[in-house]
């Protein structure tokens, strides 16, 4: 008996099975039955039982042709899924081979200074006595070496970001480890050098420091010490997690210097280690060294004072000390936004100044609001 199927004629050994065994099934029923069958079906039902049989066989073939395109889809929907499924995985197994890339090069880049004897400084190592005279020899170190890179006018610092009204934020490899470099920020500020100063100092960061860092919570001073007549603060500063890591935590000195011999004020904050403040939980102990400096400028057409401001500082927010737990940061990802992060804080310094200069009543009599003093494109009237 000829089949109807769309397949050229083909049966599978399983339909052909099946066939013969409805057949069998038909020819042992009533005819009856067989033309109530047909009824069911939508079928013809008249005729001897051999016509009956032939048209319910020859539904069957039908029947069993839409199983078969109905499995066919199946197995094509499955071997879809199994396809995404696998391009999933092929791309979750690319994913985690970048990140074990990274955290192999971070691993090689700190067995390379072990093997040639540079330590990775991450923070000054301070007795579990702290002393004044330690503590300032840890911030003397730092503002040497930044000094020295921050006003050298040959030091091949790499522009990352600047403004219109003459801000910038530079950046300049680190020597011996390249993972963490130094960043210079550089901006005329619309206040006078006491007033700029105020605002970078620990008495004032429960107001200041929100405006600059979006990651701060709070501060703790843990205690007060001089030495040959600079002044300095040991203190703990907290940040809330960043993005899905981890809280981070800063221990350091912060410093108010001498004016150096070129007039210009300096003051800065040093990363130390000390067993007086152990590693907290639930927090990873980042590490930042940062160095202002502060040089007046000639005020403007208005009479206004102006500041030139340069702070540099090196920040790595994992935990490369021994002992420490990581943190997880990839240092690239910092290195890649640091620029435009670090120009979005100097403006809102730029901002606050000028707010807090128009409050107290002593902006000249520069008739421009202070959007317009921000942006440093237009003239003021004296």
């Amino acid at each position: 008996m000829a089949s109807s199927s769309g397949d050229g004629g083909y049966r599978s050994p399983v339909r052909k099975s099946k066939s013969i065994k409805k057949e069998e099934e038909y020819c042992a029923s009533p005819v009856k039955e067989l033309r109530s069958l047909c009824k069911e079906r939508g079928l013809k039902s008249s005729g001897v039982k051999d016509v009956v049989i032939k048209r319910l066989i020859e539904d069957d073939e039908v029947i069993y042709e839409h199983a078969d395109a109905a499995e066919r889809a199946a197995a094509a929907a499955t071997e879809k899924i199994s396809s995404f499924r696998r391009n999933v995985y092929i791309l979750a197994g690319i994913v985690v081979a970048i990140i074990l890339r990274k955290m192999f090069d971070r691993s090689e880049q700190l067995l390379a200074h072990h093997a040639t004897n540079i330590p990775v400084h991450r923070g000054k190592v301070i007795g579990a006595r702290v002393t004044g005279k330690d503590l300032a020899a840890a911030y003397e170190s730092i503002k040497n070496e930044y000094a020295k890179l921050a006003l050298t006018p040959n030091a091949k610092w790499k522009i990352l970001s600047s403004h219109a009204d003459g801000s910038t934020v530079s950046l300049l490899k680190h020597k011996t480890d390249p993972t963490c470099p130094y960043v210079r920020m550089i901006s005329i500020m619309p206040a006078s050098v006491q007033d700029v100063w105020d605002f970078l100092s620990l008495d004032n960061w429960q107001q200041t420091m929100p405006k600059m860092d979006p990651f701060y919570t709070g501060l703790t001073v843990l205690g007060e010490y001089k030495h040959k007549g600079i002044e300095m603060r040991l203190a703990r500063k907290t940040l809330k997690r960043i993005l899905t890591f981890g809280k981070r935590d800063f221990t350091f000195v912060s410093v108010s210097d001498h004016p150096r011999a070129d007039g210009a004020w300096v003051s800065g904050t040093v990363s130390v280690v000390t067993d007086q403040i152990p590693r907290k939980k639930g927090y990873t102990r980042a590490f930042q060294d940062s160095i202002a400096f502060y040089e007046e400028m000639q005020d403007d057409d208005a009479g206004n004072p102006r500041t030139k401001l340069t702070i540099v500082f090196r920040i790595d927010l994992n935990d490369s000390r021994e002992g420490g737990v990581g943190g997880f940061v990839p240092m690239w990802m910092y290195v890649k936004t640091v620029g435009k992060t670090g120009m979005l804080s100097v403006q809102n310094m730029k901002k606050q100044l000028l707010l807090m200069t128009a409050k107290r009543g002593d902006v000249g009599t520069c008739k421009l609001n202070w959007l317009d003093k921000l942006r440093n494109s237009s003239k003021c009237d004296s």
